[in-house]
Formats: structure tokens, C-alpha cells, sequence
């Protein structure tokens, strides 16, 4: 024999699960204003979308070193490094000023910045080159220098051409070559 519940029993339950299913109702969406771009239409004319960005060589305050900089943008790249110097530099305020897409580019201001120092930054087809500055300063044209000379016939001083000297390098030793000295 079955028994039936009370009616307020009945009505309760029913309240509950009227509440419980209302409870679970979702809000309405909002409306999201704004410039809305159609699907499924085709540009008037075509539009590039560049499939690998191009890297961009820059000094980063992380850096802190030439040699750190150039070792991230390597290994960045992929490229290899030639690091062929004694030491490392600090990177100046001026490097923050790098940002190129070109590891030419991005050599030759280098080399413009570092070129107190007598370093040069070279890019060579997949190897990056860092070295010390090998030229030699171009002779300036010699000048005549006036000497004196005990000339006792009361003639003009004669005058001596002054060679130019050729740069010695800072280290002998590394260099395999003995330093030039002017003789006089």
C-alpha cells in the first residue's frame, strides 16, 4: 500500500526544485559595442601577412656587455660568433639606440660606437666577426720642419722632411713584430 505525502510536504518540494532549477539560469549575454569585422567576405585587394618576422637586433638593458649582446643575438639567429678580443666592453647609452632589422647594419653602428676602443664588428655571410681594429691610419702628408743647423755662412736653415710613422701595435709581443720608432 502506497501512501501519499502530505501536501505541504508536496508543495515544499516542488518549490525547492522549482528554485534550484531557477538558480541554475544563465544571464543574458552582453552586448560587446564596437567595430565588428564580417566573416566570410573577401579584401578588395590583396594584403601581406609576413609568415616569419624578421628578428630585430637591439641592445637590451639585460645585456649589459658587448660580448653578452652579441652572443643573444647569435644564438637568437643562429648565426656563429667570432669573439677574437682580450676583453669585454660595458655598452655605452648610444647602443640604445640599435634597432634594426639588418645584422649589417646592426655591425656597422657598433663598430661606430666601439671604434675608440679600436674595435670593429663585422658581418661575414653567416658568422659574426669581432675584432680589434687592424687598419692603419692613413699617412698625413709629410710637412717640412725647419732644424737648426750651425751653418756659419749665414745661408737659410735647412729644411728637413718629416717622415710619418707607421702605428705600432699596443702589444708587441701578440702583434710578432717589433715596434716602429722614429729615427732622428
Amino acid at each position: 500500500m502506497k501512501t501519499a505525502l502530505p501536501p505541504k510536504l508536496t508543495t515544499l518540494l516542488v518549490a525547492v526544485l522549482a528554485a534550484t532549477l531557477s538558480a541554475c539560469g544563465t544571464p543574458a549575454p552582453k552586448d560587446f559595442g564596437g567595430r565588428w569585422k564580417p566573416v566570410n567576405r573577401y579584401d578588395d585587394k590583396p594584403v601581406e601577412i609576413p609568415l616569419a618576422v624578421p628578428y630585430t637586433y637591439y641592445a637590451a638593458p639585460m645585456d649589459g656587455t658587448l660580448k653578452t649582446m652579441l652572443t643573444r643575438w647569435t644564438s637568437d639567429t643562429g648565426t656563429k660568433l667570432s669573439y677574437r678580443l682580450r676583453s669585454d666592453f660595458t655598452l655605452p647609452k648610444s647602443a640604445a639606440q640599435i634597432h634594426t632589422s639588418e645584422l649589417r647594419d646592426a655591425a656597422s653602428q657598433l663598430s661606430a660606437i666601439f671604434a675608440p676602443q679600436g674595435v670593429t664588428v663585422v658581418a661575414n655571410g653567416p658568422e659574426l666577426v669581432v675584432e680589434e681594429t687592424a687598419a692603419i691610419v692613413p699617412p698625413t702628408p709629410a710637412s717640412p720642419v725647419p732644424t737648426a743647423s750651425a751653418d756659419t755662412h749665414g745661408s737659410q736653415p735647412t729644411v728637413a722632411a718629416k717622415a710619418p710613422l707607421a702605428q705600432a701595435p699596443t702589444d708587441a709581443a701578440s702583434a710578432g713584430a717589433a715596434p716602429v720608432s722614429r729615427a732622428q
